[in-house]
């Protein structure tokens, strides 16, 4: 039977944690995700390099109690063994290790599982905590406490989908180990759960419960950093050039956020970064030529923005490009070239800008097998359509329905809205599905396809 919390907090001024404290340094954890496990040597050697720290076991389960007290345990959907008398390492989430010889909290997995309330300060007192898992608890409410970011162990801190709310404190650059930071929510209120359905869209309201303010520049502390997600936060303002320190990095996600400015040359030092999203926020100006230089980036999501200039001619040297996505924005000029040679490259989105001049004549090319889909919609593009090449795309047949792609593969051209010329090819006509893709064009239009899709006689 679960305990109240009087007991449990009697129990542990009584000793009852304490006299569980051998069974923690030997127990399997039970409920928690399962951990990989070092060799005897490996983990003392490692102990004995890190610093000591504040804390005791004891401390560790106050902590608990009182999260448990804050986030109104009683209705959580899990909770077993929570405040009994039962070690640690059973409570349901919580992960026990030892610790500069002593056993200590060093995760806590308590994602969707219905915390409601605000984040106790004393959180803070889980000084050996390495990871922090407490994603989709939507009721979760309230500031980042500063003394969050005294847990200058954690190497995963899981927030995603919360109504967490409040500034991001430079005290972030504290977590100097952290590896996973995942700080996204959804763009509709959470008290609505959204399908992804764009039909259904209209019918949820914007998500108003989002953390805002600035990012701080110490955030260009968390140089061992794999993984950050900051999408559909309320964050605003200029991105900090001090991202750039993060050379670890490999995937950054600042999606639907408020952030404006110009993106900072200094994410070209991001080397190995391989996913960059930062759609639908307010930057401005060119797009650095810098990120040209990411060797590793198989994903560049820069649409819905107020960017302007030329596309950089050196994204013609990322060989590792599948999909480069800059619709919606200002750009002017004409498509490089040099985007021809991106030969694993399967989507590229240009439409809604100002691009001018012609299509060069080897986009989608034999050199690019696998292009799939090259949208150039609502451009001010001229000259003729490139001639079509035949595709060996991947899993063809499952995109078929897409727009009537032929089995074996053609690359798809939407080229409407432009004043594109001259014949449409024959490998066009033969796909007359594919054609409503061409239509309508602005000027003298094509002279073989009416707008209306008929051929001239």
């Amino acid at each position: 039977m679960k305990k109240t919390l009087l007991s449990a907090l009697a129990l542990i001024a009584l000793g009852g944690v304490f006299q569980s404290c051998n069974k923690e340094a030997s127990e399997p954890t039970g409920t928690q995700p399962s951990q990989s496990k070092t060799s005897a040597g490996a983990r003392n050697a490692a102990q004995e390099e890190e610093p000591a720290i504040s804390g005791s076991l004891r401390s560790d389960s106050l902590a608990l109690v009182d999260l448990y007290q804050a986030t109104k345990g009683d209705n959580w959907h899990h909770t077993n063994f929570w405040l009994s008398e039962e070690p640690l390492s059973k409570w349901y989430g919580v992960h026990v290790d030892q610790v500069g010889g002593q056993p200590r909290v060093v995760g806590l997995y308590l994602g969707a599982n219905q915390l409601k309330g605000t984040l106790p300060a004393s959180i803070g007192q889980l000084t050996a905590l390495r990871r922090l898992h407490l994603q989709y608890n939507r009721e979760l409410t309230g500031s980042l406490p500063e003394s969050l970011f005294n847990l200058e162990r954690l190497v995963s801190l899981r927030l995603r989908f919360t109504s967490l709310t409040g500034e991001l404190p430079a005290a972030i650059g504290k977590l100097t180990k952290i590896d996973t930071l995942d700080l996204s929510n959804s763009q509709y209120d959470l008290s609505m759960w959204w399908d992804g359905d764009p039909k259904t869209a209209k019918e949820h309201r914007p998500n108003l419960k989002t953390l805002s303010g600035s990012l701080p520049k110490e955030i260009g502390n968390l140089k061992k950093a794999h993984y950050i997600d900051l999408s559909f936060q309320g964050f605003s303002g200029e991105l900090p050039k001090e991202l750039g320190n993060l050379t670890e990095l490999k995937y950054l996600a600042l999606y639907g956020c408020q952030f404006e400015g110009t993106l900072p040359e200094s994410l070209g030092g991001l080397k190995s970064l391989v996913y960059f999203s930062a759609g639908k926020n307010k930057f401005s100006g060119a797009i650095p030529s810098s990120l040209g230089n990411l060797p590793e980036l198989r994903n560049l999501l820069l649409s819905y923005n107020q960017l302007s200039g030329e596309v950089p001619a050196s994204f013609g040297n990322l060989k590792s490009l599948q999909i480069l996505n800059l619709e919606h924005n200002q750009l002017s000029g004409r498509i490089p070239a040099a985007l021809t040679g991106l030969t694993s490259l399967y989507q590229l989105y240009l439409n809604g800008n100002k691009l001018t001049g012609i299509i060069p004549a080897d986009l989608g090319g034999a050199q690019q097998p696998n292009l799939i889909w090259v949208d150039l919609r609502d451009n001010d593009l001229e000259g003729h359509l490139p001639a079509r090449i035949k595709q060996f795309v991947p899993d063809a047949k499952g995109m078929k329905h897409i727009a009537e792609l032929p089995e074996f593969g053609y690359v798809l051209f939407a080229v409407s809205g432009n004043r594109l010329s001259g014949l449409v090819p024959e490998q066009y006509l033969s796909y007359p599905k594919t054609l409503k893709l061409l239509l309508p064009q602005r000027g003298a239009g094509f002279t073989n396809l009416k707008n209306d899709g008929s051929l001239v006689k």
